[in-house]
């Protein structure tokens, strides 16, 4: 009973301590982001999907 309760402080402890980093953004290391948005789709392919875009398959032609 007693090992019940102590995992679940853990987890609550895990969980409020993930949540946490989440929200005030804490990383383990520093990446660099960027500050200038694309004028284009042209200027960011790789964000651009065609409405046949199905995740796991591929559709044949257009």
């Amino acid at each position: 009973m007693i090992r019940t309760v102590l995992y679940a402080l853990y987890g609550v402890g895990v969980l409020g301590l993930l949540g946490t980093a989440q929200y005030r953004g804490w990383t383990f290391g520093s990446t660099p982001t960027s500050t200038v948005d694309p004028q284009s789709v042209r200027a960011n392919p790789g964000a651009y999907r065609s409405p046949y875009y199905i995740p796991g398959r591929t559709l044949r032609g257009k």
